[in-house]
């Protein structure tokens, strides 16, 4: 008996997948990948998906917000580009950790898709104090003047600082803050 038939007999419904992707070849490629598999079937109305797959170049902050507001209960996101903010990018917005597009095979897919593996796991993220901290710096704050600004010592500040640098794998604050400037979180 073929996959396809043992599905349907078996009455296990096929998990419904809506692609999004702005690159259309992309978004063909894996849909096509997707029909081939009983266990999965896609759908163009959003609404009527339980998953959506969202194919992307690189996640910046907008589109991860973007991602979030369509209301879809679960978000897959395969990325081109995955950089050292991505994961961070990803949890503010409540969504998984991108799959890089080079470490996703159609078997890998459609077992995440399906259920029967879990999504990266979410990696540290920025906090609200970060944020305040990077904004300030963008700004031309000197360590006194955020020390000031936030309400802590100036130690308070670089150890902060120190903190975020290594999290992110930054060289010093200017590249922290074009870092995040890139990424859309400023």
């Amino acid at each position: 008996m073929s996959s396809a038939l043992a599905t349907v007999d078996s009455g296990i419904e096929p998990v419904r997948v809506a692609v999004e992707s702005r690159d259309l070849i992309s978004a063909a490629g894996v849909t096509h990948l997707l029909k081939s598999s009983p266990r999965v079937r896609v759908v163009q109305d959003r609404s009527d998906a339980h998953v959506l797959l969202a194919v992307v170049n690189e996640l910046c902050a907008q589109q991860a917000a973007r991602l979030r507001a369509t209301g879809s209960s679960r978000i897959v996101v395969i990325a081109a580009r995955v950089h050292d903010l991505t994961p961070s990018i990803a949890a503010q917005a409540g969504l998984a950790v991108p799959l890089r597009r080079a470490d996703v095979n159609a078997e890998r897919l459609i077992r995440l898709l399906v259920g029967g593996q879990p999504v990266q796991e979410r990696s540290p993220v920025l906090t609200d104090r970060d944020l305040q901290l990077l904004r300030l710096l963008a700004c031309g704050a000197t360590i006194a003047e955020v020390a000031a600004r936030l309400f802590c010592s100036e130690r308070t500040v670089k150890y902060a600082l120190h903190q975020l640098l290594d999290r992110f794998g930054l060289r010093n604050r200017v590249h922290a803050v074009a870092w995040a400037i890139r990424s859309g979180l400023l």
